[in-house]
């Protein structure tokens, strides 16, 4: 049972009924006539991949409960699978793990075959569900996280798994965090004709470097944009320098100006955004000398906690309260994943807290596929058509989109639930991953 086929390879002895299927379907595509044909066959084929992931999984489940593994002399279901398929080490080891939260979880297995989520997440959420530190409050959050993973791109669907697992086991994330603090390390080496810069710090010390680097890149892009529209063009084509050229050139520039006393073209501020709860528990135990508890409170409220920041940092509770101790300090009220902040049509523009605003929300761009941290505040309901110059009102959008958005006759949407922003075509068609 489950061994290995070892007759000869050939086009018969390797097309199962699936694969022979396949082919013959594909066979008969016509050429591809455009982009949106193109993405329509990729979703298709995205959808065959998702059922394929569900029904390898419900397999090794089974193999996993009768332990057929071990025939051949395998210990591990791990390294059977690597002998059998020649899969990699860490490929082998997601397909276990994906199998043993379906066995538990089966309504994933559901959207799986369905169509619904993707693999990368349901891969990330069988990374919790092995993690024994964060495993047991996973039930009661499963079905949530679920929905995230089909509402969410999968970048914001990681930094939600990111985040509530350091709430799970808020005490295990903080020894992390210590422990990373206390491995911290930096060092500028030449190798042959390149000078290499590395350095590994904890989020606390990384998240101020972070912003002081993005204020460095975004006077880089500046200066080329301005440098550009000088000679009357207009394409990001015609840009001086290519974006990593522009990041090391701001790297650069951070030396040169601490050489010459000199701080950041604008002053950095790192935006920490903790809820209450969170606020409040954290406290306690310091306060207590105490041990933090699992911060993730139900379901139905686990959208409001947060401790990172404004670019998806994911923050120590305990740096969070030491510096709100010592550094300034700014209530900022939520309305679920928005601010409540208004300033009405007193403004054509974003400007000051409004506009802060908006980044706090968000930090980077929110067109599909763009991940873009340099971005204007875009008005979701134009200005023109009435839309208030308010934070519930704006996005985050880099300059590219913003001015493709308004010339395209693009729309946005917000999900009031999930804070995601949606994206439309001028004839109403989400732009939206399977």
């Amino acid at each position: 049972m489950f061994s290995r086929d070892l007759t000869p390879k050939t086009a018969v002895s390797n097309s199962g009924f699936l694969v022979t299927g396949l082919r013959a379907a594909w066979s008969s595509q016509s050429s591809i006539v455009d982009g949106d044909d193109a993405m329509t066959r990729l979703v298709e084929l995205e959808k065959v991949s998702r059922f394929i992931e569900a029904a390898r999984a419900e397999v090794l489940a089974e193999v996993d409960r009768t332990g057929a593994f071990r025939d051949h002399g395998h210990t591990t279901m791990a390294g059977w699978l690597r002998a059998g398929i020649s899969y990699s080490a860490g490929d082998a080891k997601h397909h276990v793990k994906v199998a043993r939260m379906v066995v538990e979880f089966p309504q994933i297995s559901e959207r799986l075959q369905a169509g619904t989520i993707g693999v990368a997440q349901v891969r990330r959420l069988a990374a919790a569900h092995a993690n024994k530190r964060v495993s047991a409050e996973l039930p009661a959050f499963v079905d949530m996280l679920a929905d995230r993973a089909e509402d969410m791109p999968y970048e914001d669907f990681n930094s939600v798994m990111i985040r509530w697992e350091h709430y799970a086991d808020a005490n295990g994330a903080h020894r992390d965090s210590e422990r990373i603090h206390e491995d911290r390390d930096a060092t500028v080496h030449p190798v042959g004709d390149v000078v290499y810069v590395d350095a590994k710090v904890g989020t606390a010390q990384g998240a101020f470097m972070l912003e002081v680097f993005e204020k460095y890149v975004q006077a880089e892009l500046a200066q080329d944009l301005a440098d550009r529209d000088a000679k009357g063009l207009d394409l990001y084509s015609d840009l001086a320098r290519t974006a990593k050229q522009r990041r090391a050139d701001a790297l650069y520039a951070i030396f040169a100006s601490a050489a010459n006393g000199v701080f950041a073209p604008s002053e950095p501020v790192v935006n920490i955004v903790i809820d209450a709860a969170t606020y409040e528990t954290a406290l306690t135990a310091l306060l207590n000398d105490s041990p933090l508890p699992s911060l993730l409170g139900a379901p139905d409220t686990f959208g409001s906690r947060r401790c990172e920041t404004t670019a998806g940092v994911a923050i120590d509770p305990f740096d969070a309260i030491v510096a709100s101790m010592i550094g300034h300090v700014r209530r900022v009220v939520m309305s679920s994943p928005s601010t409540v902040i208004d300033l009405g049509r007193k403004s054509r523009l974003f400007t000051g807290s409004s506009r802060e605003a908006i980044f706090l929300r968000r930090r980077k761009c929110i067109w599909p596929g763009c991940s873009a941290l340099t971005c204007e505040a875009d008005h979701r309901t134009p200005w023109a058509e009435g839309g208030t110059t308010s934070p519930d009102n704006g996005d985050p959008l880099c300059r590219k989109h913003n001015r493709y958005k308004a010339t395209a006759g693009y729309t946005t949407t917000i999900d009031d639930t999930t804070g995601v922003t949606h994206v439309h075509t001028s004839d109403g068609r989400e732009l939206v991953p399977v």
